[in-house]
């Protein structure tokens, strides 16, 4: 199961941080995190979720979901909505909304009227809402700028405080192809995760590194001390942590 996961990320608790950004170094897969808080969420009762779609399609995490011990489907159109883009540009080709840029408004506008407007329609009759983003990096693959990226997620940092009881989770692919941007947006939340590869390279026991960050009201890092590093490894039921002491590798 996922448990050991989110209790190492601090993200185990029914009440979350406002804004929370996982940083996917290149070449590591921090997909499960998705997978994992989504899972988490669906099981505490009367908490809305709003999953939107832009690295992988919702059947993925309807498959990642039943691997991990639950059920998308049952939860789907009740306490659980879904932005899929991936799905509709593949439906709808070129005739997507995703793929056509209306007069004044740029992708991650239209992205964020229509994340507003499913969390209006569906924040009141909740006791929670958390928004998850799976991957901001297909933005830049469709078109949009790093401004216009950086843009919709303060705007999303925003809708978070707007609200009590409201989490915005966003990772970002490729973290250190897209640094600055990455620190921008880490910067706008509470808790940073680091995705990252092993210095020591390929471990059969290990797929990689999480650093757990916390940030302060000022934009800054938490102190060494503060900062907790874990080891994982994704089995295909499960997701397993460690200390590095545990298994001897060297991080």
């Amino acid at each position: 199961m996922a448990t050991s996961v989110l209790l190492a990320c601090g993200l185990n608790e029914q009440k979350l941080p406002g804004f929370v950004h996982i940083s996917e170094e290149s070449n590591v897969d921090g997909s499960f995190l998705i997978s994992c808080i989504l899972g988490q969420r669906l099981r505490i009762s009367n908490a809305g979720t709003l999953l939107v779609c832009l690295q992988h399609h919702y059947q993925h995490y309807f498959n990642a979901g039943m691997r991990l011990g639950y059920n998308t489907n049952i939860f789907q159109g009740k306490t659980l909505g879904v932005i899929d883009v991936l799905s509709d540009m593949a439906g709808e080709g070129l005739a997507s909304k995703w793929l056509r840029q209306s007069e004044g408004q740029t992708l991650t506008d239209q992205l964020v009227e229509d994340i507003r407007a499913q969390v209006e329609s569906n924040y009141a009759s909740r006791n929670s809402y958390t928004v998850l983003i799976d991957n901001l990096s297909i933005l830049f693959n469709l078109g949009a700028s790093k401004l216009q990226v950086q843009q919709f997620c303060q705007d999303l940092a925003a809708l978070a405080k707007e609200r009590d009881n409201l989490t915005v989770i966003t990772k970002l692919s490729n973290s250190d192809i897209y640094q600055l941007t990455d620190n921008n947006v880490a910067k706008l939340g509470q808790v940073r995760i680091q995705v990252l590869r092993l210095k020591s390279g390929v471990f059969r026991e290990v797929d990689g590194k999480l650093l757990i960050e916390r940030v302060l009201d000022e934009g800054n890092y938490a102190c060494e001390e503060t900062r907790k590093e874990v080891l994982y490894k994704v089995n295909d039921r499960n997701v397993k942590v460690f200390t590095p002491g545990e298994i001897g590798v060297k991080v």
